[in-house]
């Protein structure tokens, strides 16, 4: 293959902020590249040899680009906060917008202008041109570590996050992160609940929560935004709200608009406001246009490290040379950004549940490519890579997932593929065609333990269920699954003890799972408590579900029964003691 020779070089050094430092020699004079030149013998070593005439303190060169015979370099500087580089003349930060605008009004050098548009292209590198491959964005923190002082701020944190009964649990069951124990038993006389030994806050979680608080007190005066909900509960986000923080989006992505101009947020960012990424990650478009506007990405991005081990998975896999097969929610805000990552490296489509892999199954034995064309473009239109064509792209697949979904589940569709490949190319060629050597391990380990643990405590005898967490939560509706798989109407799905509204009446909401389900997104008023008997609840919440609330819904039960009949908390929590592990 004949490509063009490279006769010069444009680097771009670049801030924290994802600003560029250009500089120009005299007022009125374009703006010029960070360093350029002609490529010499050895394009890089001209790149670095004109990076560290300016900027010794850089982290070295990476070539992002080649065009129009230049190659287009990056560098990222970190020692340069607010200072200038050296070499004379006038130095300046400047967003790629603004760098856009200037190119505009003739005021960049031609050697810059004729790149920006590679620049722009390749934006999403910027902030991680220190990143190697196995590095995480944002690791968890260690226990020494934590800021358990945000759950304390004052009485309504307290409320919401803090549980004497859930700390008692989780300090004597939980003695293993990974690996569930027998469930807990708090027996207050007259009713009884049953808690895991693992539900709520996740490490991911906790981590998101404790830097969007730690931001907000960190930066006063500064414009404080979530790209969209922090997490999927609604008391956490209406408390980070009342703050100060605002959202960008829905968590469906919609554009969200200030209320005093009707004008959409995201049009009204400007340097120095600071931009939160919630635990979901986002997508690489969304980032992109952070980037554009000069806002710095890292140090405010609370995706969590299980969610972006994902993407590296996909990656691998492409690197591969297989298609990724996302099992997930395709309008949910993770999914968005596994698909964002996988595309880059392979072709990638997603698929929702094990009717949907039946579907793709159906497409993988189809006896034509026309027939496997036509079942393709009917189930799964909007939701695969631009020129996905299945008899090619379905050659060689594997499979990840969205993070939060039940193992189960996953393991059907895998075997569901297997079948598929092995009436397709025969069953000793399976491994050809499926990687299956990990088997669900893109799942996240602590929805994976909490589903663990919540299996052991369905097993025991039970009058009814509660799962606890937002209307959009994905691990908390997979926990009411199972729930729902073992006690039928008899498991409630709440958001909180609100929905407890007397000893007989729960309001349950029905999780718009299947897409066009005319029940789904709706609350149904259900018979609760059965009156006369000793009741044995079993209460869990989801990953995004504080502490506080599950205290809450205990006192809300507790209330239906007279005081006198009930035992003192500290006579439960002494039983408790007692019992151990």
């Amino acid at each position: 293959m004949i490509t063009e020779p490279i006769a010069s070089f444009v680097l771009l050094l670049f801030d924290e902020s994802n600003l560029a430092l250009l500089r120009r020699s005299a007022a009125g004079a374009p703006w010029q590249a960070t360093a350029h030149g002609p490529a010499g013998d050895s394009v890089d070593a001209a790149a670095q040899a004109g990076l560290h005439a300016v900027a010794a303190d850089c982290t070295g060169v990476t070539r992002v680009a080649e065009t129009g015979g230049t190659a287009l370099y990056f560098a990222l500087v970190e020692a340069c906060r607010g200072g200038s580089p050296a070499g004379a003349g006038e130095w300046r930060r400047f967003s790629l917008r603004e760098m856009a605008e200037l190119a505009a009004a003739g005021s960049l050098a031609p050697e810059l202008a004729a790149v920006l548009p590679a620049v722009r292209a390749e934006s999403i590198r910027i902030p991680y041109l220190n990143h190697r491959e196995n590095d995480y964005i944002y690791r968890f923190r260690t226990e020494a570590q934590r800021n358990r002082a945000v759950y304390r701020l004052d009485a309504g944190a307290s409320r919401l996050y803090q549980s004497v009964l859930c700390e008692a649990i989780k300090r004597l069951k939980r003695t293993k992160e990974r690996s569930s124990a027998a469930p807990a038993v708090l027996d207050f006389g007259p009713v009884s609940y049953v808690l895991p030994s693992h539900f709520g806050f996740c490490l991911g979680v906790q981590n998101a929560i404790e830097r969007a608080y730690e931001t907000i007190a960190e930066n006063p005066g500064r414009r404080v935004f979530m790209l969209s909900e922090l997490i999927h509960n609604p008391f956490v986000n209406e408390d980070l709200l009342a703050r100060g923080l605002r959202f960008l989006q829905s968590d469906k992505g919609r554009p969200l608009a200030d209320p005093a101009t009707g004008r959409p947020l995201w049009d009204d960012l400007r340097r120095g406001d600071i931009v939160i990424i919630p635990a979901f990650g986002a997508t690489d478009d969304d980032k992109r246009r952070l980037i554009e506007r000069g806002l710095e990405l890292n140090r405010h991005d609370a995706t969590c490290m299980l969610v972006e081990k994902v993407w590296k998975a996909a990656r691998r896999y492409g690197k591969l040379g297989y298609t990724v097969i996302i099992h997930g929610k395709h309008e949910h805000e993770e999914t968005k950004a596994t698909f964002s990552n996988s595309a880059i490296f392979a072709p990638s489509l997603i698929i929702r549940n094990a009717a949907e892999a039946e579907q793709l199954a159906a497409i993988v034995r189809a006896e034509s490519p026309v027939a496997a064309q036509s079942l393709f473009a009917a189930a799964f239109a909007g939701r695969h890579t631009p020129g996905f064509d299945p008899v090619r792209d379905l050659a060689r697949v594997a499979v990840v997932n969205q993070t939060t979904l039940l193992r189960n589940e996953t393991l059907r569709i895998i075997d569901l593929l297997e079948g598929a490949y092995a009436a397709r190319f025969g069953a000793d060629r399976v491994a050809e065609h499926l990687f299956s050597e990990s088997r669900g391990d893109t799942l996240c380990y602590a929805t994976q333990v909490n589903q663990d643990a919540l299996v052991r405590a369905l097993a025991g005898p039970l009058d009814a269920a509660l799962v606890v967490g937002g209307k959009n939560s994905s691990n908390t509706f997979q926990l009411f699954r199972l729930c729902e798989q073992q006690l039928g109407e008899r498991a409630y799905y709440i958001q909180s003890e609100r929905d407890l509204i007397g000893p007989s009446d729960v309001d349950h909401f029905i999780f718009p799972h299947q897409p066009g389900d005319p029940r789904g997104g709706r609350v149904e008023r259900r018979r609760f408590l059965e009156p006369g008997r000793p009741q044995r609840l079993l209460i869990t919440g989801g990953a995004s579900c504080p502490d506080g609330l599950i205290q809450q819904v205990v006192a809300r039960i507790n209330s239906f029964f007279p005081a006198d009949s009930l035992r003192p908390v500290e006579q439960v929590l002494a039983d408790l003691e007692a019992a151990g592990v």
